[in-house]
């Protein structure tokens, strides 16, 4: 008996060697993978979505002493462009489908690609010092373009919001980037058939004036579009929340990516979120 146990016991203790070493090597494997999956979290870069951004100025007769107020907004957008985003104005008018145009734009380079094993540092570090000045160029002429878009007077009466919505939507169909429209007005439509400042809001109205814009394709498809009012006013506070529950639903029926809590007076929440433009119809 003696004799079965001292030929067992060199391997049994071999055994339990053997077993550790496999335990530990498939642990540090099982480390090294963690390790390895963590460190190629940490090293993917982060991924900027270039942004096209539309904003629509009201340049009608109804919108009076906002000019601080839209002119802070659109400093406050271009300063946070990146490179490949890109800016364009127009002007919300009249008639601003048959008017629709672009007073202003601009369209911000992407850097050059960067190779560290051809790339030539010198070279690629005085590009980016060139582009870094004509952004500065370019960004001023911008600006000078806007003040003037600015104090120019306005010549139209009426105002054409539902002609301005469906020309930027027709615009943002050719946009790959993500869209993000910025309309600058007190949002009161007045044209031959509403006057939002003098009618009777009511559920009845909205409904009535939602199907009539719709029969003649004025709630386009804005999915995908992230949409932002900065300017909203009106002569009395349950006039103002009467024309903003209106626009809501307009762009709930649009399927717009929006949330009542960037429809406001000045500029809230931005920069946009990377969901913004997502058809949530949150908080209606």
């Amino acid at each position: 008996m003696r004799k079965h146990s001292l030929i067992l016991w060199p391997t049994l203790v071999l055994s339990m060697l053997l077993a550790a070493c496999s335990h530990n090597n498939k642990g540090a494997k099982a480390t090294a993978s963690k390790n390895g999956a963590a460190s190629q979290n940490a090293a993917a870069p982060e991924v900027h979505q270039h942004k096209t951004v539309l904003i629509l100025l009201d340049k009608t007769a109804s919108v009076k002493d906002q000019n601080t107020v839209f002119s802070e907004a659109i400093r406050k957008i271009v300063n946070s462009l990146h490179a490949g985003d890109k800016f364009r104005l127009a002007l919300i008018t009249g008639e601003s489908d048959a008017d629709f145009d672009f007073v202003a734009s601009l369209d911000l380079p992407k850097p050059p690609p960067y190779n560290p094993l051809e790339t030539n540092e010198a070279v690629y570090k005085d590009t980016l010092a060139q582009q870094k000045d004509a952004r500065k160029k370019k960004v001023a002429e911008l600006f000078q373009k806007v003040d003037d878009a600015l104090k120019a007077k306005p010549t139209a009466q009426s105002t054409d919001l539902f002609g301005a919505l469906y020309a930027s939507s027709l615009f943002f169909d050719r946009v790959k980037d993500q869209k993000i429209l910025v309309i600058l007005s007190d949002m009161i439509e007045e044209d031959a058939n509403w006057r939002f400042n003098h009618v009777r809001w009511n559920d009845h109205l909205r409904k009535v004036i939602l199907a009539h814009e719709k029969k003649l394709g004025l709630i386009p498809n804005m999915s995908g579009i992230c949409v932002y009012v900065v300017g909203a006013k009106a002569p009395s506070l349950e006039m103002l929340q009467n024309i903003r529950f209106f626009w809501t639903q307009y762009f709930l029926q649009a399927h717009a990516g929006f949330s009542p809590d960037r429809y406001a007076h000045t500029m809230l929440y931005w920069p946009p979120p990377s969901n913004c433009s997502d058809s949530s119809g949150r908080n209606i």
